[in-house]
């Protein structure tokens, strides 16, 4: 922090606590709301106000809705936040030309440096539970502290404002502190159970609540901070340039503070599920009483059949003795809440990508029904995914860069490259297309497949450099340890080229030397028979 300054309260907001109480009444239609979705999907998520850790949670009759949160979560994480080594973002020049190469190493070198400092803390668990309450309530806050750790804020524990763009203007959280520093009750405690209001006191005598007030300064361009206790004394101030929190909603609606949320969409579905799922388990309960009867008017003694072993002997007609149940007079109306119950699990399960439960019950289910079901619910869930990408991740790696900068890690002198007059700016390379890789990976090798069919005159043509890079990026792994660069095969060419050609040379040297030494030993031969002929002649004339 620096530049300590106060935020200004409004006229009629003497203490940020005040303040709090004045922004919590618009809060509170959207706090019933929220509680009602998650008590549907996962209570735990945004709990009744006053639980604590041994209050009983509400107890939902499908967990369709939950299962379904929990996929949609891990999908959104494993879009975010690729399991595969690689930064999630990239930097690129704000002009929108290429890189040099060095810039380009330089910049890639630097992005590994920071998605390394942040991969090492809990941002992935973070970013887990807030997306699980953005997809129940809504909204969701998360914090950066300056260990480059997280901390994630529900619904019930901060308020929040909005201008007409639905840019925040201000935050207030609240934050439970312990009267005494050295309580290690604190440490057991959990901050997710702090009953959400700041005056229930009683509740936890040895705690205090403390106001974290933040407000955009316009005029300065910049987050003027305060934090004060319950009764207004001040605690901490100051300003930040890049701030470290992160008020988040699923769909932004104009006019609103707070956001809508997935569930609230399909709310409709979610409780039809619900109600036909408690009326199946009540007709299945109901099916499997029985009582058995005796006919008052005949001759068997109820008493011999209640109360003598089995298998032994009594004196009873067939006739009076029956059994009395409800299953065969329910049982048309149980089947068609039990075929109910599938069609709705099966369009809750869709809405919540559960890909196993959204494809129909039938003999031939085709690979392309299943891969259409899964984009068309991409498609609709983009516009949210988006947004949430752009809102979250972006501002990380921006703080990251500047805690980075503080602490000596990184050179001071790129802080002028990432401002609005900068030279670099960041680029969020993870997004809905994460979401759809099995499906591109398909169609990569289904183009694979073509391409080779080809005429071998097309064949030429095609870059398969950028068709294996595609590929391996499709698997989840990183290019670079997989493609050789053009100069890398431009030098692997070479050094065969050369490799042939000195081998070459060395079997015409070869064939040479054999050449010329079988023609030595010919004209040896040659000589001899020459001079023996000579000899001979010379004898004839003697």
């Amino acid at each position: 922090m620096a530049n300590l300054a106060r935020p200004t309260s409004d006229q009629n907001d003497t203490t940020i606590a005040m303040r709090f109480e004045s922004l919590d009444s618009v809060r509170q239609s959207k706090l019933t709301r929220g509680r009602y979705m998650a008590s549907l999907t996962l209570p735990s998520l945004l709990p009744n106000e006053g639980i604590t850790n041994n209050g009983e949670l509400p107890r939902p009759y499908s967990s369709v809705a939950a299962r379904g949160v929990t996929n949609m979560a891990s999908r959104m994480l494993a879009a975010l936040l690729p399991l595969n080594d690689m930064p999630f973002f990239k930097f690129e020049l704000s002009s929108g030309e290429s890189a040099e190469p060095e810039t380009f190493s330089y910049m890639e070198a630097l992005s590994n440096q920071i998605y390394t400092k942040l991969s090492t803390q809990n941002l992935r668990e973070s970013l887990f539970i807030a997306l699980q309450n953005l997809i129940v309530t809504g909204d969701v806050l998360m914090s950066m502290e300056d260990d480059y750790t997280f901390r994630t804020y529900r619904l019930d524990q901060y308020v929040t404002r909005r201008d007409i763009d639905g840019s925040l203007v201000e935050l207030i959280y609240l934050e439970w502190v312990p009267k005494d520093p050295n309580n290690s009750l604190y440490e057991a405690y959990d901050n997710n159970f702090f009953p959400a209001s700041w005056n229930a006191m009683s509740a936890l005598p040895d705690y205090q609540a403390h106001f974290h007030r933040i407000v955009w300064n316009k005029d300065e361009n910049r987050w003027d901070y305060c934090a004060q206790d319950s009764e207004g004394n001040e605690v901490d101030a100051g300003s930040y340039i890049d701030l470290p929190y992160m008020a988040l909603r699923w769909i932004g609606v104009t006019g609103e503070d707070y956001g809508r949320s997935h569930v609230e969409e399909i709310l409709g579905d979610i409780e039809t599920l619900e109600a036909y799922t408690k009326a199946m388990i009540d007709g299945i309960t109901a099916a499997s009483t029985f009582w058995m009867a005796v006919d008052p008017a005949g001759i068997t003694d109820i008493d011999d059949v209640a109360y003598s072993p089995t298998g032994s002997f009594i004196g009873a007609r067939q006739s009076d003795v029956f059994t009395i149940s409800p299953a065969q007079t329910i049982s048309p109306q149980l089947s068609a809440c039990q075929t109910a119950v599938e069609q709705m699990r099966r369009e809750v399960g869709a809405a919540f990508l559960l890909g196993s439960v959204g494809v129909r019950q039938a003999e031939r289910v085709t690979a392309t029904e299943v891969r259409m079901l899964g984009m068309e619910i991409e498609n609709v869930l983009g516009g949210a995914f988006s947004s949430i990408a752009r809102q979250l991740l972006e501002p990380i790696v921006r703080r990251t860069i500047v805690l980075m900068m503080k602490n000596g890690e990184m050179d001071e002198r790129l802080a002028q490259e990432f401002t609005t007059d900068g030279r670099l700016s960041i680029n969020i390379v993870t997004g809905l297309q994460a979401l759809s890789r099995d499906a591109d990976l398909t169609r990569l090798m289904q183009l694979g497949e073509m391409v080779r069919n080809l005429p071998q005159q097309a064949v030429q043509h095609f870059r398969w450099d950028q068709y294996g890079i595609a590929l391996i990026s499709s698997l989840g792994f990183d290019p670079r340890n997989w493609i050789r660069s053009e100069d890398e095969t431009d030098e692997r060419m070479q050094a065969q080229q050369m490799q042939a050609m000195q081998m070459q040379a060395q079997a015409t040297m070869a064939q040479g030397a054999a050449a010329g030494a079988g023609q030595a030993m010919g004209n040896v031969a040659q000589t001899g028979i020459t001079q023996a002929a000579m000899q001979m002649m010379q004898q004839g004339g003697m």
